[in-house]
């Protein structure tokens, strides 16, 4: 029975020492350079694969590119494999060193690097987990959307100024944001690029902008200029009203009569427009501004030519959630610890003959 029990207990330590062996750690390092250098170029020659890695967790990304295309991705969950072993390796490592920490106190920086590293794993694993992705959203200014992914919690965008070059190029999206919680204001922020509003693990951050046809500008002999959108009302006379019913960017009528919209760029725009009077409806149909007015508006006396469109600017913004960020931010503060410690201590360790075991 001593003999058995004897037997149990080296092997236990002979795997102990596996775990803990710099060799094992040469491997699963290198092993986990290879398959991810490998990968990169895999992905640059495979973007419709790899476009939205960045855009998911991924837990959600995986699976979706694996369905696509398992022999371009087999290395992404290869290359996690070799670093989850490679922290475990780490955490066998660390728990050997606390255990010994009297005779080898002066490895204390080379351990709080093995603990930052632990750290930035569980963090990255946690985040993948719980977290999300989502966007880009696109808000106007003065609209507030909800947050599926966090019941109860809501954004508001309460200004938007873009700069841009006189080229058009944009040099900074600056957004002035408001975080709701159950219809409370819990946090607002100026959101700029490389400037994001963190709050509870929650990263909100633009990445673009855009516009989108909100109406037109028309000039009318009688009036001047009139602007009119989808909902407008326009009294042309006592009797007579004018009414916008839709506006389309880009529309086209088929052989049928049909009006259908084509694209959301601005390029063939129509309006679907009624006239109405003291007995009902008195008109209803299209009008493409780039054809001449309908017969029916000239007789009701409508003349309208049009000046220019009338565009409302928006911001695209991501919201993304990494619960494990404070846990992050820990292992970073202790990998910068580590590394100062590691590099005043390198020189009398090396004077005192203190090498690493492999």
């Amino acid at each position: 029975m001593a003999y058995l029990d004897q037997q149990s207990k080296s092997l236990w330590q002979r795997l102990w020492n596996f775990g803990c062996s710099l060799k094992l750690a040469i491997a699963l390092a290198s092993a986990a350079t290879i398959l991810i250098m490998g990968g990169s170029l895999v992905m640059h020659f495979n973007p419709a694969i790899f476009a939205s890695m960045e855009q998911e967790t991924m837990s959600r990304w995986l699976p979706q590119a694996w369905a696509q295309a398992p022999k371009l991705v087999f290395w992404v969950p290869l290359s996690g494999l070799c670093v989850l072993l490679f922290a475990i390796n780490t955490l066998c490592c660390l728990i050997d060193w606390l255990c010994k920490i009297k005779a080898r106190w002066r490895k204390t920086g080379e351990y709080l690097i093995h603990a930052g590293f632990i750290l930035l794993v569980i963090a990255y694993i946690w985040g993948n987990i719980s977290g999300f992705r989502s966007g880009p959203h696109r808000i106007f200014p003065g609209e507030r959307i909800a947050i599926p992914e966090m019941p109860g919690y809501a954004l508001q965008l309460d200004e938007f100024t873009p700069r841009v070059e006189p080229s058009g190029r944009p040099l900074d999206m600056i957004n002035r944001v408001s975080l709701w919680k159950n219809q409370e204001p819990v946090a607002k922020a100026l959101v700029r690029i490389n400037h994001p509003l963190i709050y509870d693990g929650l990263v909100i951050l633009p990445t673009s902008f855009g516009q989108e046809l909100q109406g037109f500008r028309f000039h009318m002999p009688s009036r001047g200029l009139v602007d009119l959108m989808a909902g407008s009302r326009l009294p042309i006379s006592p009797e007579i009203t004018l009414e916008v019913r839709r506006l389309l960017p880009d529309a086209r009528q088929n052989s049928q009569g049909r009006v259908m919209q084509v694209g959301s760029r601005l390029n063939n725009p129509a309006m679907q427009l009624s006239l109405s009077g003291p007995t009902g409806q008195l008109w209803e149909g299209w009008y493409f501004l780039r054809s001449p007015l309908p017969k029916a508006l000239k007789e009701a006396g409508v003349f309208l030519r049009p000046i220019e469109p009338i565009n409302k600017t928006f911001s695209l913004l991501t919201i993304n959630r990494d619960p494990g960020d404070k846990v992050a931010l820990a292992g970073s503060i202790f990998i910068s610890i580590g590394v100062i410690f590691a590099f005043f201590s390198f020189y009398r360790k090396r004077a005192q003959g203190d090498r690493p075991e492999v």
